[in-house]
């Protein structure tokens, strides 16, 4: 296991491969018990996805055949789904400890991100022929517990939000922060299962605007299954956005499969792979 502040030839080379200068973040990830937020994680991360960001079609096709990427992606992805969750873990309890608790969730370092994928994915939905005044129910699914994703689509949309996670512990710090920062009661905050048909029949019921977050199944058989618990649970002309990834962005979240989002009965109708700071590709498919 690699020590992070080791040697200065176990740093991440910026001028490396992109295979390179990855597979050394990773190990150096690997080398902490755990992928909580830390100043040295927090950096590690930050690193990764710069490395992720910065390269071109050419550097992802060499990086995604390499066989050390091919051997890692797997728990490389796993690796950062971890963290994330950790680090929004984390911040939910902070925001929902401060005096202020707006002013702190202004404070979350990824809040601009965040924005610009709402908006990308307004976007893509309008494009694809959604009018967001027509919206009356948008089910977020793979909320976690810090549901700023929703919280945002709820304040660019009149429409009432169904947030959907798993786990129990993040519904719980989910449904507190929006009862602190959202005191109409516009979002309302369910535990169910992304899996499971009947969770989704419930959970989708009457919505124009299903949207399945990057991290709601890691492997492709997790996202099959959700896809088709989500397919035959939603009703003829509710659009289903999708979040994916592309090229070397795949290492930091996992792809959603075309052909799995059609067997699920659902028509992809718009995709959006974003070349900025935005890490997620963005999938507009409707039941017809």
């Amino acid at each position: 296991m690699l020590n992070v502040s080791a040697a200065p030839d176990q740093d991440a080379d910026p001028a490396a491969s992109p295979s390179s200068r990855i597979l050394c973040l990773y190990e150096q990830l690997r080398a902490h018990n755990s992928p909580a937020p830390s100043p040295a994680v927090n950096a590690l991360f930050a690193d990764l996805v710069s490395a992720c960001v910065s390269g071109d079609a050419t550097d992802a096709a060499a990086a995604l055949s390499d066989p050390r990427i091919v051997g890692v992606r797997a728990d490389l992805i796993r690796l950062c789904a971890e963290g994330e969750s950790l680090l929004e873990n984390g911040w939910a309890r902070r925001v929902l400890a401060a005096a202020d608790a707006r002013a702190e969730m202004a404070a979350f370092p990824y809040l601009g991100n965040y924005e610009q994928l709402a908006r990308l994915e307004l976007h893509a939905l309008a494009g694809a022929g959604h009018r967001p005044q027509d919206t009356r129910r948008v089910c977020f699914i793979g909320g976690g517990p810090l549901p700023l994703s929703a919280m945002l689509l709820c304040s660019r949309l009149t429409a009432h939000i169904t947030v959907v996670d798993r786990d129990i512990e993040a519904v719980e710090l989910s449904r507190r922060l929006v009862d602190r920062l959202l005191p109409a009661q516009r979002i309302s905050v369910v535990q169910a299962d992304a899996a499971s048909a009947s969770d989704m029949a419930r959970a989708v019921a009457g919505c124009d605007v299903v949207v399945v977050a990057a991290l709601v199944g890691t492997t492709q058989a997790q996202k099959r299954a959700a896809l088709q618990a989500i397919g035959t649970s939603v009703e003829p002309g509710t659009y289903v956005v999708v979040r994916s990834a592309d090229g070397l962005r795949s290492l930091l979240y996992p792809v959603v499969d075309i052909r799995d989002v059609r067997d699920a009965g659902l028509v992809p109708e718009a995709i959006v792979h974003p070349l900025g700071e935005v890490i997620n590709s963005v999938l507009v498919t409707r039941r017809h």
